[in-house]
């Protein structure tokens, strides 16, 4: 299912992508997310930190390297562990912000999901041993705009994967890190009740309005906004599948088998499948308006 071999950020591959704009990419490797390094002229800021200490020391250490004595800054961008839960490295060493609903999220979910990676295998487990939930020293609500010197970047609440996702962008390099939020060749991940496919497109509709010339994903390669185009019209696709088979009275079961099929048939180049049947099931929960059943992994 997942690929536990070696889930490790792996600075050594870090790369600029645009004009003081780092990313240390997640080289296709399960739980280990595209991270991304903002150099301004009095501050940088780190965007998302790893799976546990071993991973945020990892990031962390490159921050400082790049920063040159410069303080740091931490945001993350939603609270799920590969993203977030490197965090506690940072204490005293960096002013950790982000978006309220992510740190109710992180607040209500975070126990769960420390447990829930741990008992995917003994590799995650060694690697979230000891990791303390931390939460952020500064927060806001909507969007706001830091100043690094030199560059302005936008952090800005959107749903759709968690209840608290947030992106960040940059207006003048045109550079946007999209979180979970968008994967570059992987199905998308609806990982509990609070994933919500409307509100997903939507998220993806102001993405594109940005107008970016570099998306970072979550997860895969970094990309161009047609990404964001073709992950908005992933999402509708499988809306419309799931929508037309409700209309037709057929039972969950085999809309799950059926839509399914037709879905990997038609991405055949995506990676980890097992993710469909979640999709599926989120999104004819919100088009029935009945409780989310949740396949099991």
């Amino acid at each position: 299912m997942f690929q536990f071999k070696s889930p490790l950020v792996q600075p050594a591959l870090a790369r600029e992508i645009a004009p003081g704009v780092i990313v240390l990419p997640d080289p296709r490797i399960d739980l280990v997310p595209n991270i991304g390094i903002v150099i301004g002229t009095y501050a940088v800021l780190v965007v998302d930190c790893g799976l546990g200490i071993e991973n945020g020391k990892r990031v962390l250490q490159k921050a400082v390297e790049v920063a040159g004595g410069k303080p740091l800054l931490l945001t993350t961008t939603h609270f799920h562990p590969e993203h977030a839960f490197g965090a506690q490295v940072f204490q005293g060493h960096a002013t950790i912000i982000a978006n309220t609903t992510q740190v109710e999220e992180l607040r209500e979910k975070g126990a769960f999901y420390l447990n829930f990676f741990g008992e995917m295998d003994p590799v995650i487990k060694d690697l979230l041993e000891g990791v303390e939930l931390v939460m952020p020293g500064e927060t806001y609500q909507g969007e706001k705009v830091i100043d690094l010197g030199g560059k302005r970047v936008v952090l800005r609440e959107l749903a759709g994967h968690t209840r608290g996702d947030q992106i960040v962008f940059l207006p003048q390099e045109r550079v946007l890190f999209t979180g979970d939020l968008v994967e570059n060749r992987l199905f998308p991940i609806f990982p509990d009740q609070d994933a919500h496919g409307t509100q997903w497109i939507a998220a993806l509709a102001q993405m594109i309005d940005l107008s970016p010339v570099t998306v970072v994903p979550g997860h895969g390669e970094v990309a161009t906004v047609e990404l964001l185009r073709e992950f908005q019209d992933h999402l509708i696709f499988v809306r419309e599948e799931v929508n037309r088979r409700v209309k037709e009275g057929q039972p969950l079961e085999l809309i799950d088998q059926e839509a399914a099929q037709i879905i990997k048939e038609r991405y055949q180049e995506w990676e980890n499948d097992m993710w469909i049947p979640f999709g599926i099931r989120s999104v004819y929960a919100e088009l029935t308006g009945t409780p989310l059943e949740l396949p099991t992994l």
